[in-house]
């Protein structure tokens, strides 16, 4: 049995660890940020209704998504969020990345279809053109194609689907733009992803409040950290995030998690984000790959709708650039 003392001393780590969960969530504005991601979702048509199912230990109605595996994932809870901070290390990780900059918080359906996902968004598109009309990030007024509101590449409409062929299922969390095979690349299908760990169905991700990604030479230096600036390939900005050590434990955007992005700015602030013909640049969605690609995410002013399109890992262009985020 333990001492006193160290039951005492057991408890004032415990005490202390809980007041560093709460200053940090406190200093994120954590709970008005999952209140207001909440109502994104529910606004935005991507949340279901589950009904009381005691075979599933569900004894009340909830919400949530359905995966690209057949499985039902309920809303995470506010609690979620702050167990995320429980481990002293994860905690150390986020306060650093948010004195770099990293406040935003997205929650992301990860595990749900990304065809759902792109037609909720396009969905959105047209109800915020037709109701306020879409702004850019100077406060002009977009034209919007309402005929065809929103370009997707072919290959990326079914890329998570697990009966898709293996060949055209888009590989996440890539290692090695190189590697001529997945296992070479190191990228894992949704499907892996959520059977290796069910709590990636839903992804916490904090990114800067960068509407607009900085150009080449324009970057901000933040405690310690340089924003990325536009003009390097995927390639460029994978090697960064594994070796200079100021973006260690950032990673990229998945398609899912640039969808949220956008639909959160365009449904709160009625913005598009991205616009590389306005202020802002295209970004990449480094480390995902699929059919030889990395998807990319704009706003493409002469066809009047967004791009969810894809580059070679090798291209650089200075209207193309990379936002990274930390993951809770």
């Amino acid at each position: 049995m333990p001492s006193p003392e160290r039951r005492k001393s057991q408890t004032e780590q415990q005490d202390h660890g809980q007041e560093a969960i709460e200053a940090l969530a406190e200093r994120l504005h954590l709970h008005d940020q999952y209140l207001a991601q909440i109502k994104v979702l529910y606004q935005t048509g991507l949340l279901e209704n589950f009904p009381v199912d005691p075979d599933k230990d569900r004894y009340m109605p909830e919400q949530g998504i359905v995966g690209v595996d057949g499985q039902e994932y309920s809303l995470p809870s506010y609690e979620d969020i702050l167990n995320k901070l429980k481990d002293p290390e994860k905690r150390k990780i986020i306060e650093k990345k948010a004195e770099q900059g990293f406040t935003q918080l997205r929650l992301v359906p990860f595990a749900l279809p990304l065809s759902i996902q792109i037609q909720r968004y396009k969905e959105t598109l047209l109800k915020v053109h037709q109701e306020s009309g879409i702004k850019a990030t100077d406060d002009s007024t977009l034209e919007l194609n309402t005929e065809d509101p929103l370009y997707i590449w072919q290959d990326l409409i079914q890329c998570d689907n697990p009966q898709t062929d293996p060949d055209k299922q888009m590989e996440y969390q890539v290692t090695n733009y190189d590697g001529q095979t997945k296992d070479q690349r190191g990228g894992k299908y949704k499907s892996e992803l959520l059977k290796q760990d069910p709590s990636n169905a839903w992804q916490f991700l904090l990114l800067e409040n960068l509407p607009d990604l900085p150009a080449e030479g324009k970057g901000q230096t933040i405690n310690g950290r340089k924003q990325f600036e536009a003009n390097q390939s995927p390639k460029d900005y994978l090697k960064a995030l594994q070796t200079n050590p100021q973006y260690q434990n950032e990673q990229g955007l998945t398609p899912e998690a640039a969808l949220s992005d956008w639909l959160t700015h365009l449904q709160e602030d009625h913005t598009a984000i991205d616009d590389y013909q306005g202020k802002g640049k295209a970004n990449y969605l480094v480390g995902q790959f699929v059919s030889g690609h990395v998807p990319d995410f704009d706003w493409y002013r002469s066809f009047r709708r967004p791009y969810l399109d894809r580059v070679n890992p090798d291209y650089r262009v200075s209207c193309d650039g990379f936002r990274s985020v930390a993951r809770l």
